[in-house]
This record gives structure tokens, sequence and C-alpha cells, in this order.
């Protein structure tokens, strides 16, 4: 009858463990939540920093900030200030307007410019699904600055009892305002104990800064500013736009870790140790043991391991010797059945392509460009510029212009956010080409455009004869040469 056999296996590891943050993720509201500050839905502080954690995030974020307010404020009349039914009168009033309101926008800030601290609010949306401004309004009560506040001490309370306001519109271009109703919110930032309550930008009542309670007088330092909240969605709390795909965030940085580790301990190759009648010794295992601590580090890179095994008797011999079995021990590598790097690797990148995807952002905008050329990038360029930022500025601007234009009382002029121009010299020549042979367009028509190529404001020469086309008074062989003349002048522009 065979004997029972006893196998027993010992796992040995080393000590060291995954790098931890030691950051504290601690909500200073949450005693204050259910009364009249609403819960966020998602940890403000974390979604603030999980950038730092994400080898792609920012990036998209940066994209974000830079391609909606890095190209800076303008400013554009609200009608065709040329046109032949607009009168002197209004012309002046327009004019009138534009230089206030380019005035206004680079007085926002002392400090630093508008596109600034705009480019925080709307880092912080993009993080987090909110980012806030201060509104400062000067001694006659129009707004005058504005500050950055952080989002991950801000808090959204809840709405009001409506109050009637005046709003002002304008139709066939003629100022009007009606009376309505509008409920507004409350914001309350806290840092360190201490609160600020903010009431929403055009709310006329009294707040007292530091209760959030309205209130008919209140002394001037004690009265709250006024607060936009940009925030991504309809809800109470923005919602970040990549949200959705936290996991895979969570998992290419779990991944990374593992890789570090690796590399940190690369000296280690898994595998496994087989005894056959045999055990090890005592100071065998202390050594392995040992040899599994000292894993990390350079000055431990090459070092040899020896295993002692001490063999098992039978039984006696004839003499009163034992017989002892011979001690087989062998290492089997385990390498071959662990994730390789390269899985790790495709994990990597299709999370990247997800968090890219989130924000509909070609890998063009992230710094990876590898597989471009000349067409495709400008092919992807535009689609974007078209697809995603002309429609982000625009939802912008047109929030603060319904916002603060009003109050302003400029209605002539608005504000806008500029974009990257596309436009090719040459292949503007070669479209104005026809237009100019069959005398379709007058001088005065290409001034503005001609100014935009040569990057100086160029203004309408008054004589009459500039708003008539030039193939009028120009005999065709002439035509051709002034053509001839145009493109040269571009192409030598930019080569330039």
């Amino acid at each position: 009858m065979p004997q029972n056999q006893t196998v027993r296996a010992t796992v040995l590891k080393a000590n060291a463990s995954a790098p931890k943050t030691k950051q504290l993720y601690e909500d200073q509201f949450s005693d204050m939540y259910g009364e009249d500050i609403i819960a966020p839905p998602y940890n403000i502080t974390e979604l603030k920093t999980i950038a730092e954690y994400s080898t792609i995030l920012q990036q998209c974020i940066d994209a974000y900030r830079v391609n909606i307010t890095g190209f800076g404020f303008d400013v554009e009349y609200t009608f065709d200030i040329n046109g032949s039914d607009v009168n002197r009168a209004k012309k002046k009033r327009a004019e009138k307007d534009w230089s206030r309101l380019e005035a206004f926008y680079r007085c926002l800030h002392f400090d630093e410019s508008a596109e600034v601290i705009l480019g925080y609010a709307i880092e912080d949306r993009e993080k987090t699904g909110n980012g806030f401004m201060e509104v400062l309004r000067d001694g006659t009560g129009k707004p005058a600055g504005i500050e950055y506040l952080d989002v991950k001490n801000m808090r959204v309370c809840g709405v009001s009892e409506p109050v009637e306001v005046m709003f002002t519109y304008q139709e066939n271009g003629i100022p009007k305002t009606i009376k309505r109703q509008k409920r507004f919110r409350k914001y309350v930032q806290m840092i360190n104990g201490q609160k600020v309550f903010f009431k929403e930008y055009g709310d006329p009542r009294n707040m007292d800064m530091r209760t959030g309670e309205y209130v008919k007088t209140l002394s001037e330092d004690f009265q709250a500013n006024e607060a936009i909240h940009l925030k991504i969605g309809s809800g109470s709390y923005g919602v970040p736009r990549w949200v959705g795909n936290i996991v895979n965030l969570y998992g290419a940085r779990k991944a990374e870790e593992l890789n570090f580790m690796y590399f940190k301990q690369g000296r280690h190759v898994p595998a496994a140790i087989t005894v056959e009648n045999g055990m090890l010794s005592e100071a065998s295992y202390k050594e392995l043991q040992d040899y599994m601590n000292d894993l990390e580090g350079v000055e431990n890179a090459h070092k040899f391991l020896l295993i002692e095994a001490e063999g098992i008797a039978k039984e006696k011999d004839l003499h009163g010797g034992e017989d002892i079995t011979p001690v087989s021990v062998e290492i089997k590598s385990l390498a071959e059945i662990l994730q390789n790097d390269a899985l790790f690797l495709e994990y990597d990148d299709k999370s990247r392509n997800k968090l890219r995807s989130a924000f509909r952002l070609p890998p063009l905008y992230t710094g990876e460009a590898q597989e471009y050329n000349r067409a495709t990038a400008d092919t992807a360029r535009k689609i974007t510029e078209e697809q995603v930022f002309q429609p982000e500025r625009k939802i912008l601007v047109n929030k603060l212009n319904t916002l603060l234009l009003p109050e302003l009382d400029i209605h002539d002029a608005r504000l806008t956010l500029k974009g990257p121009d596309f436009r090719d010299p040459l292949e503007i020549a070669k479209v104005l080409g026809p237009f100019i042979t069959a005398g379709a367009v007058s001088p005065n028509d290409l001034r503005d455009l001609a100014g935009r190529v040569l990057g100086k404001t160029l203004e309408e020469w008054p004589e009459d004869i500039y708003n008539r086309p030039a193939a009028q008074d120009v005999e065709p062989q002439d035509q051709s040469a002034l053509l001839q003349d145009v493109k040269e002048s571009i192409e030598s522009l930019k080569k330039s």
C-alpha cells in the first residue's frame, strides 16, 4: 500500500508595496448638505486633481482651454455697419459701443487678461463639469471686473422664489425692456471653515455674504457679490464629459504603477521552486525570504541564489546508518504564463483613445501626430474646429453677451472669441480671380480681406470710385495684369 504523501506550498513575496497617494479627500461641506446646500454628484476635489494621475486627460483639457480662449476676445458689430440703410447717427452709436466694449474686456482684470481668467474657469469646467467666476461692480452698479473662483471650494444652493427682473431685448434694432419672473440660485464658498455666499449674476436683491439671507438694507461691506456658473449639462451641478471613462483612467493608472514596480524590482523573475524527496533547511528558507525583500535597487541587480535542501531519511541500514533519499531541487520559471507588457500597452492605447473620444479630439490635439501628413492634419483641424471648438466658443460668448451687455447698455456691438485662420492666401487668390475678372467685386470689398492677410486693419477708401468694380473702368488686358499682380503679391506675403 502506498503511503500518504503530503505536499506543502509556501508563497514568498517582497514586502514592498505599490505607491499610494497621501492626499485626504475630505469634503468640508459634508455636515451642511440637506439644508440649502446641494451635494455634488461626484467628489469635486478628486475630479479637480485626477488629471495629475492621467497621461492623457490634462492634454485634452489644455486643448479645450487653448482653442476656446487662446486666440483672444474680439468685438464685432451686430449689423452691417457699411450697409446702405445705416444712417450716420446709428453708425456713430455703434462705433461708440465698439469702443466701450473693447475698453471693458481689456480692463476686466488688472493682473491677468480676461482670456486667462476665463481659461481658468474653463479648465475647472472640463475637469469637474463646473467652473465659477466672480463678477465685480463699480460705483455705478455696472459690471467692471471678474475674478476666478476655485471650484473645489464652491457649492451650489437651491433656487429661490421667483422675483421680478427687467429684461432688455431688441426689436427691429430698437432696444426694448420687459418685466419677467425668474428664479435665482445662491452659491457658497468655504475655505478653512469660513463661509462666503454669492448670489447668481443678475439677482437684484441684497444678500448678506455671511449668512446667504436676503435683506432689504445692508452695509456695502457685507453685500454679496455675484457669480457666474459655467457648467456642462442642465442639472444643479455640471457633469464632466469624460466621467464615463473614469474606470479606464484608473485602470491605466494601475497599469502604469504595475509597470513601474516591475522596472523598480526588475531583477525578480516569477518562478516556482520545487523540492522533491526533501525540504528546505531553515537557513535556506530565511535566505530566500531575504532575497525577495532585497529585490529593489540597482545595487541588488546582480546576485546569486544558493538553495540548500535536506533529504528525508527512509530507514536504517544493517549497520545502523540512515538511508537518505536523494533530493531534487528544480526552479521553474512562470514568466511565460503572465501577461506580457504588450497587453498593457494595448490597454493604455485604448484608454487614451476612449478619453480623446469623450472630448471628440483627434490625436493631433494631444501631441500625437506621428501618422499625420499636411492634408490629413488640415482636415482633422478643420473638422474639430467646426464640430467642437467653434460651437463651444459661441455657447460661452453668447452667455457672456446675454448677461453683461444689457447692463452695460451696449446693443450695437458684441463680444466674440477668435478662432484659428485656416485660409491659405494662394487659395484665396484662386477664388478671387474669377470674381475680379467678372467685375463682381470693388476694391473696398477686398480691403477687409486684404487687411487680414497683411495682419493689419485697412479702412475703406472714401472715394466713390473704390466702391465700383475695377472691371468697369479697366480694359480686359489690364484686368489680367491686375489679377497677376494680386496673385504675386499674395505669394510673396506667404513666402515672407
